[in-house]
């Protein structure tokens, strides 16, 4: 990984410094002030917004957690419904004219989908709010490790600026030498053969390539704050005394964190790189793929409808092996960060993991992402809001310069609002990785659990109790009566 962080650096830098790849100033100079002073806004907001959630969630888990679980999907029938009635009305809006229905329709389709995953799991709903409740306790107890976090993000991006000319140089020498080779083996018919299978597999060679050396970049920085808050979490779990060590000064993570990170940068970084570089290489070839077929099929004829339902459904197959991929790395990487395990051996726990708790981690995926969802969507608001506002003390009402006819805020503006999404679905990373390390150390190692928190471990047992009773419940309602003895002797 460091060499091939290097040989981005050594391509890309020279042709950095050679040509701005950026282009001209996008705003003048009180565009870029306002741009500024709105982005500076937007993230005091979204920092202020997720220290207020976590505090509310630690509180409130359950309350908040039942909103997340019927405002979603019911936003999702209600925004299905609307699409398909626009599609269907005389004045149309965007994409309504051609995809309406079916964009409704497929929307309405997933809110449903999720009305009955609650409803399947509604019995590990207060398990969920328990780790939820838990975890932000812990966020609040260890606040380093949402630093860890954007520390993470941050070098993130720094990749992506690195990667970016690198990207740039590749795709433009690339062009260039397969133009040249073409125009001197077929002349004057270069042109037309140049959209050749052969050319069109070097490109897409190319592509995944690019793509694979930034998603791995990326997934590394991810899994080094994730392996990192698992480290932290399990500390508290297995050796508490740990946690009690405050920080060395103000402004410095706390030694749990702080050695939870160099555990994550160490003996642990090399798992790391190997779980993200698998899981980059499917994120690289499903976009890949992706691309060539939507490539094809600009070359094509207009679709029916039977080839539109089958391309829809290699697209849902792709994304969803891309997502098991994700998932998958996610829980290995914690494992790893608890145990300090290899990644084959996370792996191999995982799926152990699976057989042994497949409704918990199920209930956790699709129980607790939600909530960062409905914080993101609420921040979202929020800096709309005071980017609005923000807008209008300044006098710029900028109609003309809308972002979307439905939003009536200039560019500068709503671009500024927008970094509420990154900002907040960061902070609350650790969130999604505390309540996985929790749910691991109560399957493998609950007595363990039980001694550090019994109220946790009550809520959990209680929650997996009522569920089963009323499986039992159920069942038994289903099957038919035995017969009576009464009935037997008769006969």
């Amino acid at each position: 990984f460091l060499a091939h962080v290097i040989a981005v650096v050594w391509v890309g830098s020279p042709f950095l410094g050679a040509e701005s790849y950026l282009g001209e100033a996008a705003f003048e100079h009180h565009q870029a002030r306002d741009l500024a002073l709105a982005l500076a806004l937007s993230l005091c907001t979204s920092l202020a917004f997720v220290h207020c959630f976590v505090l509310v969630l630690e509180t409130q888990a359950l309350r908040l957690l039942y909103v997340t679980l019927f405002a979603v999907p019911s936003t999702l029938v209600a925004f299905g419904v609307a699409a398909a009635a626009d599609a269907a009305g005389p004045n149309k809006l965007g994409y309504a004219e051609e995809y309406g229905s079916n964009l409704g329709f497929g929307v309405a389709l997933v809110g449903g989908a999720i009305f009955l995953s609650v409803y399947l799991l509604r019995w590990r709903i207060d398990t969920s709010a328990a780790l939820l409740s838990k975890s932000a306790a812990l966020l609040l107890e260890m606040p380093g490790l949402i630093t860890v976090a954007y520390g993470s993000a941050l070098a993130a991006t720094c990749w992506f600026l690195l990667w970016l000319p690198f990207a740039v140089y590749v795709i433009q020498h690339v062009v260039e030498h397969l133009w040249d080779d073409f125009y001197q083996q077929w002349g004057e018919g270069a042109e037309a053969r140049y959209t050749s299978g052969e050319v069109t597999a070097i490109c897409a060679a190319v592509y995944f390539l690019l793509l694979l050396s930034l998603y791995w970049g990326q997934g590394v920085c991810r899994g080094v704050s994730d392996v990192t808050a698992a480290g932290a979490i399990g500390a508290w779990v297995f050796v508490p005394e740990t946690v009690e060590a405050p920080a060395p000064c103000v402004g410095l993570l706390k030694p749990v964190v702080s050695n939870a990170l160099l555990r994550a940068m160490t003996t642990c970084f090399g798992s790391i790189c190997f779980g993200t570089l698998v899981v980059a290489v499917v994120q690289a070839l499903v976009a890949t793929l992706k691309q060539l077929k939507y490539r094809r099929m600009s070359n094509c004829v207009p679709l029916g409808l039977p080839l539109k339902l089958v391309n829809c459904c290699v697209d849902c197959v792709l994304d969803a092996i891309k997502r098991a991929a994700e998932a998958f790395n996610e829980w290995a990487l914690v494992y790893t960060g608890l145990y300090g395990r290899s990644f084959l051996a996370s792996g191999r726990a995982v799926i152990g993991l699976v057989k042994k708790a497949g409704m918990d981690v199920a209930a956790n995926i699709l129980l607790v992402s939600p909530v960062v969802w409905l914080a993101t969507a609420g921040c979202l608001l929020v800096t709309l809001a005071m980017c609005a506002a923000l807008a209008a003390a300044l006098g710029h009402h900028g109609q003309t310069q809308a972002i979307w006819v439905m939003l009536p805020l200039p560019r500068r503006y709503a671009l500024a609002a927008a970094l509420a999404v990154p900002v907040v679905s960061v902070g609350l990373s650790p969130l999604l990785t505390s309540t996985r390390t929790l749910l691991i150390c109560y399957a493998e190692a609950d007595h363990v659990l039980r001694r550090r928190d019994p109220e946790l471990v009550e809520r959990i047992e209680g929650a997996r109790d009522l569920g089963r009773r009323k499986g039992r419940e159920a069942r038994s309602a289903r099957e038919p009566s035995a017969p009576t003895a009464q009935a037997v002797v008769c006969v």
